[in-house]
């Protein structure tokens, strides 16, 4: 009993090792010896397999994320751009709507300076029509004082004649009354 039981305890499972190296564990579990090369076994050449799709593949996640970096790189470079030119548009527009002000003002002002002008040329033309009326004015009246005058000296003249007249009738008045 004690045979099989060191039997047991020490059995080793019937599992293939693989190893890479070509190295394996003699029958003996005296230590390592190189055996010569063999063909390799079917499992291997699927883990070789794998090995190299996963490389593969590995390659092709490295070649997809540089692109992916070189894509990112020219977005923000991209993006940086594209604000540039919002702020050159920006500026240039704030400049346009700043000269279209400045040149609506000027106009403006121009307009203004030529309606004061035609206003100032308007009130000389009704100031000298003005002036016109007054001196014809002045002369109608100059000449109604001198019709004025000339009535107030015939009166005058009457007034006289007939105060002269007076004491000649009431002379002859009187005489015709001492007469009779």
């Amino acid at each position: 009993m004690s045979d099989n039981f060191k039997n047991m305890v020490f059995q080793k499972p019937n599992v293939q090792k693989t190893n890479f190296t070509g190295l394996s564990l003699s029958s003996t579990g005296a230590g390592l010896m190189r055996k010569p090369s063999k063909p390799v076994p079917q499992n291997i050449n699927t883990i070789k397999n794998e090995y190299n799709s996963l490389k593969e593949a590995g390659m092709a996640v490295q070649r997809i994320r540089l692109s992916i970096q070189q894509e990112l790189e020219m977005a923000r470079k991209m993006r940086a751009e594209a604000q540039r030119y919002q702020q050159e548009t920006a500026t240039k527009a704030r400049s346009e709507a700043h000269q279209l002000v400045l040149h609506a003002r000027l106009e403006t002002q121009r307009e203004i300076e030529e309606l004061i002008r035609q206003a100032s040329e308007e009130i000389q033309k009704v100031l000298a029509d003005m002036r016109v009326i007054r001196i014809t004015a002045q002369e109608e009246l100059s000449a109604q004082k001198k019709f004025t005058d000339a009535a107030k000296i015939c009166s005058m003249s009457l007034a006289i004649k007939e105060d002269m007249e007076k004491p000649e009738k009431k002379k002859k008045k009187q005489l015709v009354d001492a007469k009779s």
